[in-house]
């Protein structure tokens, strides 16, 4: 049941664009069992990778716990 998960995860994983080496992506994805992080540099590419994520997903029948779901900014500027 858990290989049969991670497969599907794994194929909404790869509907978002991920395009490009490492220091030219305005995003990432890494994921390890069923946690997701994305790592954007905007905002929008953040909102923009999730919401393509959670519509991939749900294609698939997956839906994702809004509940559980967590974000973190980080920034150099001063706040």
């Amino acid at each position: 049941m858990t290989l049969l998960f991670n497969l599907v995860l794994e194929a909404a994983l790869l509907k978002t664009d991920l395009r490009g080496y490492i220091s030219t992506r305005t995003k990432q994805l890494c994921a390890y069992a069923d946690d997701v992080v994305i790592i954007a540099r905007t905002q929008k590419a953040l909102k923009e990778t999730f919401i393509t994520l959670q519509k991939e997903a749900k294609k698939l029948g997956l839906i994702i716990n809004t509940n559980k779901t967590k974000y973190m900014q980080v920034t150099r500027k001063k706040i």
